[in-house]
């Protein structure tokens, strides 16, 4: 498997371009990736919460300008970007801690919308097989993860060919995140999610920790202290 490195050099060359958009920017860490090429970047999420966090993340970053919108209704003209990136995409139909469902009609809206912007699309995401899938379910049991990743995967394959897109890299790579203790590492498992579910109290933050170490020891990952984040990175490109 590629490391993480070796993914963006190979997206390098759809990433090189006058103007691009970072559709679900979070909280901006891949956005610093594809900034190194890509000469001015357009950043849009319809989360204010990530915004905030990404000016702070982004500030070093002249050429990149951050918006809280839409992604189902952009106020771009057509074809005005050289590629869009899209890094969150099999979470943008979320609709609560409640309840699993999923809204294959706003994601295949979304995905319109960004045909519209760009004859390149570019999606790096976690894989369902990544962990992740099971770590999430500490914090929201009911919800499937990775099956929500695999099917939101379907959509982008099947909505992109039949709208004359073909897929052109296809590949998976992994970022190591490596942790100095496991007390640093369990504790940012918990910081990971805690826009999903905050530990009410002490006595309930050590249990779900238990139930994360449970979960990373199956994979050896607190033996080596680092956390092995699986991607799944595809090119589509409108064929002539």
């Amino acid at each position: 498997m590629k490391s993480f490195d070796e993914m963006w050099e190979e997206l390098s060359p759809y990433l090189t371009c006058e103007r691009g958009l970072d559709e679900g920017y979070s909280d901006g860490k891949y956005t610093k990736s594809f900034a190194k090429y890509c000469k001015h970047i357009e950043g849009i999420d319809i989360s204010e919460d990530f915004y905030k966090q990404a000016v702070v993340n982004l500030k070093d970053y002249d050429n990149v300008n951050l918006r809280v919108m839409d992604a189902t209704k952009t106020d771009y003209p057509d074809k005005h970007f050289g590629v869009v990136l899209n890094t969150s995409f099999h979470e943008f139909d979320l609709s609560g801690k409640e309840k699993f469902s999923m809204d294959l009609e706003l994601k295949t809206r979304i995905l319109k919308e960004a045909m519209r912007l760009s004859d390149t699309l570019v999606f790096a995401e976690i894989a369902p097989e990544n962990i992740s899938g099971k770590l999430y379910q500490v914090f929201n049991p009911v919800e499937d993860h990775s099956f929500r990743t695999e099917v939101s995967n379907l959509l982008i394959d099947k909505v992109l060919r039949d709208n004359g897109y073909k897929r052109i890299i296809e590949d998976y790579a992994v970022d190591e995140i490596k942790y100095n203790s496991r007390e640093e590492f369990l504790d940012d498992m918990i910081v990971w999610w805690e826009e999903v579910k905050v530990p009410k109290d002490a006595e309930e933050k050590k249990a779900m920790q238990k139930q994360i170490a449970d979960i990373l020891e199956t994979e050896n990952m607190l033996t080596d202290l680092t956390f092995h984040d699986i991607f799944r990175y595809t090119v589509y490109v409108k064929e002539n």
